[in-house]
């Protein structure tokens, strides 16, 4: 496993739309270096602030060593955390509208706009929030 500094390392930064993606990378690592539970357990803290590591220690799973208990634990404490990034209609007008105001005249300017357009408006169709 990658030391927490490294820039190869997983890491939690607080925000609940990004705990998915926080344990896709980790487990992923974890796996490739044949990890067990209990290693998961006492390293998984290791990739989070103090505050957050102080208060997974005391949830369901770790004192046990029972990763999927502690990972099932932890989203809890997370409402939405199990939706992963969302989007809302405003934010795709906040992206349109954003656009608007200044002119795209590149390719690489279109290509920066079609990069963050495409995903807000996958999954607000994904989700039913919008129609093609």
């Amino acid at each position: 496993m990658p030391a927490p500094t490294s820039n190869k390392a997983p890491s939690f930064n607080g925000e609940t739309s990004e705990l998915l993606d926080f344990f896709e990378l980790f487990e992923d690592l974890a796996q490739a270096c044949g990890l067990t539970d209990a290693e998961q357990c006492k390293l998984l803290v290791r990739y989070v602030d103090q505050a957050t590591k102080c208060f997974w220690v005391t949830l369901g799973g770790y004192e046990s060593k029972n990763f999927a208990t502690l990972k099932a634990s932890i989203l809890e404490q997370y409402p939405g955390a199990e939706k992963g990034v969302h989007y809302t209609i405003r934010d795709l007008k906040r992206t349109v509208l954003g656009s608007a105001d200044g002119d795209i005249s590149t390719e690489t300017e279109l290509l920066q706009y079609y990069r963050q357009f495409c995903p807000i408006t996958h999954w607000l169709i994904a989700n039913g929030k919008i129609t093609t």
